[in-house]
């Protein structure tokens, strides 16, 4: 999607502005100077570092309405609202998959974290650049928080989609998947273009 596409673009254009980034931290000891130049430095390249934001908010919304369409048991439907020849259903079949998604489910809840995973480990922004020796505290500090989120993060997400229930799951499930090939296609894409 275009919203998946700016956002890797964003991910990997403020990884290749990380020396720029340092350059600016040492210069400026002012942190409202090193704000302002940040954000010129940003503006220069195009880079907008709000836009990987965007795709967290899209998402949202559905993964809210999908717990509560299922936490509920569907929503009501007034008859009187439909066409004549529009017929409402008796009975939801939750089961998908041979999973019942009105459920929670151990299996959906594992494929959630093993693909959360995968998809980390495979992202732009989660690969950890090396470290040459003359960062800061805060730089090692944040480098190790960095490799910490590749672990907790999907095991967090392992308990939050069993908890929530399997259609969530089945969600992310999906959602992972289409992220993981999708950000393979892109950084094909980005690449050859970059050799071009």
């Amino acid at each position: 999607s275009p919203l998946s596409y700016k956002a890797l673009k964003t991910q990997l254009q403020t990884k290749a502005l990380q020396p720029r980034l340092k350059q600016i931290k040492k210069e400026f000891t002012d942190k409202q100077e090193q704000a302002r130049q940040t954000f010129a430095l940003y503006k220069e390249h195009g880079v907008n570092p709000f836009s990987t934001f965007l795709l967290l908010l899209v998402q949202f919304p559905i993964i809210i309405a999908l717990y509560w369409v299922f936490r509920e048991g569907g929503v009501e439907v007034n008859p009187d609202l439909l066409y004549s020849f529009v017929h409402i259903p008796d009975a939801i079949n939750h089961v998908t998959f041979g999973v019942d998604v009105a459920q929670k489910s151990y299996l959906l809840a594992f494929l959630t974290g093993l693909t959360q995973y995968i998809h980390l480990s495979r992202s732009a922004s989660f690969k950890q650049t090396p470290l040459t020796g003359d960062e800061t505290d805060q730089e090692k500090m944040m480098a190790m928080v960095g490799k910490s989120m590749r672990y907790t993060m999907p095991i967090m997400i392992t308990i939050f989609a069993y908890v929530i229930g399997g259609a969530v799951a089945l969600y992310w499930v999906t959602s992972n998947i289409f992220m993981i090939v999708q950000e393979y296609f892109i950084m094909k894409r980005l690449k050859e273009k970059e050799i071009a």
